[in-house]
């Protein structure tokens, strides 16, 4: 049975008969039913399931940041999707018979918005970085920083996808004791107040927070 949104003329979602229908981002799809696979899987094909499981498990954690900064990134693909395609084809590398994601090819934010030209990152606290850049000057007044910490061995994320306007030049990221003695690895980005453009993210390299308070 499939659901009508809108009447006979209407999408519907769900199976009918040999088609599933479904909806992505408003607009209406249909499929046929897929057949049961009898042939077991070609290497190339087992290769891209590793792949594909590599940067959903890396990429994970970051879920809530992707939302804004793969936000727009085609008609058809937004948020942890498209930060997924992305990042399957540009940041995948194969380490011995495993694949990784490398961090310093990685993106978090995807965008067309200017970046800055330098940047920086320092431990403020042992439970706060501080980030710094140079003034951009096609920012707009209200454009404002998006900032990440990434512990990938613990898969725990810090972020803050609103940070200070661009244009005061220095943020700080609040971050829990989880952090401690991790390595973290930090990002920066910009985007515009109403969350139509962003920027690439930048990687700015790892920092180690202390041991302790």
């Amino acid at each position: 049975m499939a659901r009508q949104k809108n009447g006979i003329l209407g999408n519907y979602i769900g199976k009918l008969g040999t088609v599933v229908g479904f909806e992505i981002n408003g607009i209406g799809y249909s499929r046929s039913l897929p057949r049961q696979r009898t042939k077991a899987a070609t290497p190339a094909e087992l290769l891209n399931r590793q792949k594909f499981a590599c940067s959903q498990a890396w990429l994970q954690p970051l879920t809530a940041f992707l939302r804004v900064g793969f936000q727009d990134y085609t008609t058809t693909y937004q948020g942890f999707t498209a930060a997924k395609s992305y990042n399957s084809k540009h940041s995948i590398k194969l380490v011995g018979e495993v694949f990784e994601i490398d961090p310093s090819l990685a993106l978090v934010s995807f965008g067309d918005m200017e970046q800055t030209a330098a940047h920086a990152a320092a431990v403020e606290s042992p439970t706060s970085i501080r980030f710094s850049w140079e003034k951009v000057a096609s920012h707009a007044y209200d454009d404002r920083c998006m900032l990440m910490a990434y512990d990938v061995d613990n898969e725990n994320a810090y972020f803050e996808t609103a940070g200070v306007k661009s244009g005061k030049l220095t943020d700080v990221l609040k971050m829990d004791p989880r952090c401690l003695g991790k390595t973290l690895h930090v990002y920066l980005a910009f985007v515009a107040e109403n969350r139509k453009r962003r920027s690439n993210s930048q990687y700015l390299g790892t920092l180690t927070m202390p041991k302790t308070i």
